[in-house]
């Protein structure tokens, strides 16, 4: 039998993934539960009594708190060990981010300093950087800040307008512009900040916040995240000394994008473990709460509810930990193979791109979406600050806009596939030329079945591609016009990404633990992929009835329509699935 080729960057689409290729929650190691486990005990014991005073930014009880986050190790856990850190692979990363949920309106101010704040240092220092500033960012002595956007360059990152010019004796850059929304910005010591040098080679540096020239704004009043220092910066003839460049001038989109691309794998394993958070509980308010005589998780539209809810987690965690897997996969193989140099980790961020981008849109909308419904099933209660639902929905609001918008990283999912495929990256066009006739879809909910599905999904994805290929020119299905297809095309992508990554994780526990039951987490596989298979029929129909003629438009729906499944049964598997979440008082696992 050949060898399995390795994953690489959107191959999902084009070949079969075999539960052993994908990586679950359930893989993790007892030292990493153990770093989950403390992260969660410090916040119940000494972040979640002082939520109102985070949210109030009394920095005498956030700074504390910040200096407490320090000596638990967490700003230490990205740093290699040969830099005095702990060294803890991406998966522990993805665990820990989980975690964050519990720090409430502290977890932005200390994320976005062991993230953003702390990973450029540490990918892009020099030496001296590094002695000078890295150990006083991991003890919380210093608190960092990335540096980026500027009032009219949200989204078109690499537009800024911010410049640095060398002085005439060579010693320093001379920086002038504006910067909005920087987080922890208010406290911060050390920003990473970015700007054109001669306003053209786009740039890093570190900057130091007592440089004169510097003004920082007063605290945005924001939405949610109120505990969060968010201002706007102001430069003017900012000297900033040449020693204090971060990578080389020109290159700091490598600075910006290996950030991101990680932040985006983080944040999404950040908002499944507030999904859970919110689903465990809204499952405890619905059984607590009584309506009519009884406790309103009897009834079947709240059951109804929960179920979904417990469903939109469950994937979004499993896209989130399998994201996190083929980073870490990746980087280990370099680093047996000799590798792991910085090049090499931000080629291995670019290659999975498309996954970080996915799982960033499943997480943040996925926690959104939990948000609201459960300040639905709180009921008027739900608007009340008196219980956490307000909370949570003034919270979950910004995850769909930072990190890459929903709608930029649609974008990026889309024209990175195509991409690819036109540098023979991906075989997309051979995948979409070798397409035959599907039979019927079968129908049931045991895990061959909905493997079957999405597969049925991929061939659906490269039906409705090779459409858009032979009705627009390669070239121009890129162009700004032609976006709704892109998002039409990457939502097609992304709920089988999810369809997957849940079937798959169930189909790894059923083979590394055959004495289970996995009942009820087959019963959540389905209805994510009854779900994701219902929006790939609402993408999927868009696109071909935009696209083609009546008559071939009847056979292309047709087609499409026997390649996609009945959602038999659904309703009895709803009612099992609330039930059995709420024996288990709204946990997962």
């Amino acid at each position: 039998m050949p060898e399995r080729p390795e994953q690489y960057g959107a191959s999902f689409l084009v070949d079969q993934i075999l539960p052993e290729d994908v990586v679950c929650p359930e893989d993790m190691s007892d030292d990493e539960r153990l770093l989950m486990r403390s992260i969660r005990e410090f916040a119940e014991q000494e972040v979640i009594p002082l939520y109102d005073e985070i949210d109030r930014r009394n920095i005498d009880v956030i700074r504390p708190l910040f200096k407490k986050a320090a000596d638990l190790g967490l700003f230490m856990a990205e740093v290699p060990e040969a830099l005095g850190g702990l060294g803890l692979s991406v998966l522990a990363i993805a665990g820990m981010s989980e975690c964050r949920s519990y720090l409430g309106g502290l977890s932005s101010t200390v994320f976005a300093h062991q993230g953003i704040g702390t990973l450029p240092l540490i990918n892009f220092g020099t030496s001296d950087q590094i002695a000078r500033y890295l150990k006083r960012c991991m003890e919380g002595d210093l608190m960092a800040a990335f540096a980026l956007t500027e009032p009219g360059s949200g989204s078109d990152a690499m537009n800024i307008t911010t410049t640095a010019v060398l002085n005439d004796a060579g010693t320093h850059y001379i920086v002038n512009g504006a910067k909005q929304w920087i987080t922890n910005a208010g406290w911060a010591d050390l920003f990473i900040l970015f700007a054109k040098v001669d306003g053209t080679a786009f740039s890093a540096f570190l900057l130091d916040r007592q440089t004169p020239g510097l003004t920082v704004g007063d605290h945005e009043k924001l939405l949610g995240l109120q505990g969060s220092s968010v201002c706007a910066l102001q430069l003017d003839d900012v000297a900033i000394p040449v020693d204090n460049v971060l990578g080389e001038v020109g290159k700091g989109h490598k600075v910006a994008l290996c950030t991101l691309n990680l932040g985006r794998m983080k944040m999404a394993a950040n908002c499944a473990g507030t999904s859970k958070k919110i689903l465990a509980t809204t499952t405890q308010y619905a059984v607590e709460r009584r309506q009519f005589g009884r406790p309103i998780a009897d009834f079947g539209l709240i059951q109804r509810k929960l179920a979904d809810m417990a469903a939109r987690t469950y994937g979004a965690e499993s896209v989130a930990y399998r994201t996190a897997g083929l980073v870490y996969r990746a980087a280990e193989a370099e680093g047996a193979a000799g590798g792991g140099s910085l090049d090499r980790k931000i080629e291995t961020l670019a290659e999975f791109s498309t996954e970080c981008a996915m799982a960033k849109v499943i997480g943040s909308e996925t926690y959104h979406g939990l948000a609201d419904d459960a300040l639905q099933v709180y009921g008027g209660n739900g608007y009340s600050e008196e219980y956490p639902a307000a909370r949570w929905y003034r919270d979950s609001r910004i995850t769909r806009i930072y990190e890459g918008t929903s709608e930029i990283c649609r974008l990026s999912i889309a024209k990175t596939i195509l991409t690819r495929s036109a540098r023979g990256r991906l075989p997309l066009r051979e995948a979409v030329a070798g397409l035959t006739p599907p039979t019927a879809a079968p129908a049931g909910s045991d895990l061959e079945t909905l493997r079957n599905g999405v597969g049925r999904l991929k061939q659906l994805f490269l039906f409705v591609t090779g459409h858009v290929w032979e009705h627009i020119d390669a070239d121009e299905l890129l162009a700004p016009h032609h976006q709704q297809y892109l998002g039409s095309l990457a939502d097609i992508a992304i709920e089988i990404y999810r369809a997957e990554s849940t079937t798959l994780r169930v189909a790894k526990l059923t083979r590394t633990r055959p004495t289970a039951n996995v009942d009820f987490q087959t019963a959540l596989a389905t209805l994510v992929f009854h779900v994701a298979a219902d929006r790939v029929r609402q993408e999927a129909t868009e696109v071909l009835a935009a696209l083609l003629a009546p008559p071939q438009r009847a056979n292309a729906l047709q087609r499409m329509a026997t390649c996609l499944p009945t959602p038999v049964g659904l309703l009895d598997i709803r009612t099992a699935v609330a039930r059995e979440l709420v024996a288990r008082q709204g946990e997962l696992s």
